[in-house]
């Protein structure tokens, strides 16, 4: 995918993610259970304004500064830039070429980051529909099951493609 376009689809996810995240914790009580226990319940409360920032900061933020550390870091500061074979595609003929599919693959990474953490955040809403709160044990598993697995092909398609043939 085009890069601009992958930046365009990008943010749409954050303003999605944000707007979900603020259409949804409108419905949470005042005290919104937000840290559960091993066995699912809340063991963890804040308001739901805080709730709702510390979301809006997961959802947005987070995945924001982790695309801007792995796609535009390295163009800063590329001694410090760990991959594969780095020398030769740090070299001034491959640099280019190695920055961009570290900014496209930075992208991709920030989309899976911002579904994980929503998906997270739908869990938390569910819990706190409940009596007393409690987070589904099997759905939050799926989840960072899912979330691993997606993250799996993206180190393994990251490491393919800083090797040298």
């Amino acid at each position: 995918m085009d890069r601009k376009l992958l930046t365009l689809v990008f943010i749409a996810f954050l303003v999605i993610g944000a707007g979900f995240v603020l259409s949804t914790t409108a419905s949470l009580p005042d005290r919104v259970a937000s840290h559960f226990g091993a066995a699912g319940l809340a063991n963890g409360y804040m308001t739901r304004a805080g709730y709702r920032w510390f979301m809006l900061f997961f959802t947005v933020g987070f995945p924001a500064l982790m695309v801007l550390g792995i796609g535009w870091l390295p163009r800063l500061i590329p001694q410090y830039t760990n991959i594969p074979n780095r020398d030769y595609w740090l070299a001034p003929e491959q640099r280019a070429q190695a920055f961009n599919f570290l900014t496209t693959h930075a992208l991709w990474f920030g989309c899976l980051l911002v579904i994980f953490i929503c998906s997270v955040h739908w869990l938390v809403v569910q819990a706190n529909t409940q009596q007393p709160p409690r987070l589904a044990h099997g759905s939050f598993l799926t989840s960072l099951g899912l979330f691993f697995a997606a993250l799996l092909v993206w180190i393994v398609t990251l490491m393919r493609r800083f090797r040298i043939s």
